[in-house]
């Protein structure tokens, strides 16, 4: 199953597929771990039995030698998937090590059970077959749990997300970033979308030219295929710094965790309108709503201000 997935997940992009098969590869993943949940309840199945009607093992020495051989080779083969897999991020190949690993557990039961009956009169296969029947299952469960998420769209690898900003941000030219978003269609197979903050007085052939610059760098150092929106960003007017700073300051003494970004001020004859994009986390979205509470603060301020707030959600 492992290399049917490599296989499947391997095939080039297509009219139907643009982004590739990669995401085969936790469908495969997925495959082993359902064969390794079987696997566990069949041997608990086979232990239970083993409870209920207990029989002395027979052995011999070359049984003995098989085993301990087998666990050898499984061993080093559990060692070489895992450490592969997570070499070139391939969620089939670790599922095939944990699959490995799984089968040196319970051969080393084999074993051990093998010379306890072997030299005493103790029978515990089934009691211990039981106890590694509910580790492998609990396994494969695992397998399935971490194959699911990046289908269902989980959060990217915060390193992974720190490298991106710092690459940017090394940039000239380049003053803040902010609204990325990292989609994973497979190992190998990621593509980063994100707005980069650029003076605006900078001329726009200039800024343009350091963002193609920065989408190379990204694919060059981690094979990303990334889409940057350019933002031109005011920061010599010292009124829209100033009350930049105030509206972050109500913010975050809503709560730390908020942030805003896009900021403009539009000023007229009765009144001036903020205009931002206002990022709340997860974890404030069931309370009550934090920019209506900015709103109120801004207006405490000064009267003649209007917050006019998009709220974003914060995707890495």
């Amino acid at each position: 199953m492992t290399l049917v997935g490599f296989k499947l997940s391997g095939r080039p992009a297509d009219e139907d597929h643009p982004f590739g098969h990669g995401r085969m590869e936790y469908l495969s993943a997925m495959a082993v771990a359902v064969l390794i949940i079987l696997a566990g309840f069949e041997l608990a199945s086979s232990a239970f039995e083993k409870i209920l009607n207990p029989t002395p093992s027979s052995t011999n020495l070359l049984t003995l030698l098989i085993l301990a051989v087998a666990i050898i080779i499984k061993l080093w083969m559990a060692i070489f998937s895992r450490r592969i897999g997570e070499r070139i991020r391939s969620d089939a190949l670790i599922a095939a090590g944990v699959d490995s690993r799984n089968d040196v557990l319970c051969t080393a039961v084999v074993l051990g059970s093998a010379l306890v009956s072997r030299f005493t009169d103790w029978m515990i296969d089934g009691y211990v077959g039981v106890a590694v029947a509910l580790f492998v299952m609990w396994s494969g469960f695992s397998i399935i749990r971490d194959a699911i998420s990046p289908l269902l769209g989980q959060a990217p690898d915060p390193e992974l997300v720190k490298d991106i900003a710092a690459t940017v941000l090394a940039h000239e030219g380049v003053v803040g970033i902010h609204d990325m978003m990292v989609h994973d269609y497979g190992p190998g197979r990621v593509i980063v979308s994100l707005h980069a903050e650029v003076p605006a007085e900078q001329n726009i052939s200039q800024s343009h030219d350091v963002i193609d610059c920065i989408e190379q760098e990204l694919m060059q150092k981690y094979n990303i295929l990334s889409c940057i929106h350019m933002d031109p960003v005011d920061f010599n007017n010292p009124e829209t710094r100033k009350l930049k700073d105030m509206v972050l300051a109500e913010a975050q003494a809503i709560d730390p965790r908020l942030s805003l970004h896009d900021f403009r001020v539009v000023a007229g004859d009765t009144h001036t309108n903020l205009l931002f994009d206002l990022v709340v986390p997860f974890a404030l979205q069931k309370n009550d709503d934090p920019a209506v509470q900015l709103q109120e603060r801004i207006k405490q301020q000064n009267e003649k201000l209007f917050a006019i707030i998009r709220v974003e959600t914060k995707y890495t």
